[in-house]
């Protein structure tokens, strides 16, 4: 066992880039560290990690020294500093945490969180990479665990509200699972990522076990803020989204659309789904392009709507992806059904092809 922890402190000493005897004074440029803190309250601490080294000690080793970059997650256990480690490589083991605080820079400054009041924190090494991709994604993320939610595969990091991730329950991997009447996560994006044309598609799971549908929000997917929170566009099931329509549908960009012209008190799923099974996994993609917008559902185009969106504003906008309601600004856009999303990703340009 001795020899087996000497390789792996050997692997992490060199997987953290410690440096080698020639290059002591040089300068090296780390990549951030965000974290993701679960106080003992149940509260939640979001930003970038400032603690440079996680000291402590195991059974088979008194002192031991970890770079952030490297640590998954530690799950504490006591008020004394024991936890549980992973490493970003699968390793795991028993540690007790030597450092009294572990600092977090917040939208608050900088805040010292004595050990004893975290109950879990998952760290997750920022990726220095262009924020759109060649072909177009600027963002997506699997919902896997914890670690995906502050490292995307691509885009800004997902602040988790009082939704949690569904380990092994997802199209791929895990879930992001959301209850009735309460905000799942929230996704902040900086002006610009959204433009004239683009695409929102995921893949959605409805766990309520309705065969019908009413007024608004069953279930609502996501809402999206400007800046100022003024609403910019939605999509949900509803039987009367307030236009007279109803179906799938919603309001994006100044344009609404929505899978059936008439309203109606109570509407089936199987209506939309032209008498498939609706439960189980299906595939939603918003699309838009100058002229209009566009749902897509399991790869084809349900319904379209013609209109010029508001390219102009899109453009100019910082936007916010609520999943489903916003607690930011106190809205209440009230999510009336369960449901579990996976694989959300984002694109500048109007994808009508899709892997399913």
């Amino acid at each position: 066992m001795k020899k087996t922890l000497a390789i792996t402190t050997a692997a992490i000493a060199l997987a953290a880039g410690a440096e080698a005897p020639a290059a002591q004074n040089a300068e090296v440029q780390k990549p951030t560290t965000t974290a993701h803190a679960i106080l003992v309250d149940g509260t939640s601490v979001n930003g970038e990690f400032r603690t440079k080294r996680i000291s402590g000690s195991t059974v088979f080793a008194k002192k031991l020294d970890l770079d952030p970059a490297i640590v998954k997650s530690l799950v504490f256990s006591g008020t004394n500093g024991e936890a549980k480690v992973e490493l970003a490589n699968g390793d795991r083991f028993a540690m007790t945490v030597a450092n009294e605080n572990l600092t977090i820079k917040s939208i608050l400054g900088d805040l010292g969180i004595s050990r004893g009041n975290v109950r879990s924190i998952s760290l997750a090494a920022g990726k220095k990479s262009a924020r759109v991709s060649p072909d177009g994604l600027v963002f997506h993320c699997t919902f896997d665990d914890e670690a995906s939610l502050l490292s995307p595969a691509a885009g800004p990091a997902v602040k988790l509200e009082l939704g949690r991730i569904a380990k092994g329950e997802g199209k791929s991997g895990g879930a992001l699972s959301v209850a009735p009447g309460i905000a799942g996560a929230e996704i902040a994006f900086p002006e610009g990522t959204f433009g004239a044309e683009g695409c929102i598609e995921f893949w959605a799971n409805m766990t309520s076990g309705k065969t019908e549908f009413s007024t608004g929000g069953d279930p609502r997917f996501f809402v999206l803020f400007d800046g100022c929170g003024r609403e910019m566009g939605h999509l949900e099931f509803a039987s009367n989204d307030g236009c007279g329509t109803s179906g799938i549908g919603g309001y994006l960009f100044g344009v609404h659309v929505a899978s059936n012209g008439g309203y109606t008190h109570m509407m089936p799923y199987s209506d939309v789904f032209k008498g498939e099974d609706y439960n189980g996994w299906h595939h939603y993609a918003y699309v838009w392009t100058p002229a209009g917008v566009s749902i897509f559902l399991d790869g084809k185009e349900l319904c379209r709507a013609n209109g010029r969106i508001n390219d102009e504003a899109v453009r100019r906008c910082a936007v916010t992806m609520d999943i489903p309601l916003n607690r930011r600004t106190g809205k209440s856009y009230n999510n009336k059904s369960p449901f579990m999303m996976d694989e959300l990703k984002i694109w500048n340009r109007a994808k009508t092809d899709f892997d399913l």
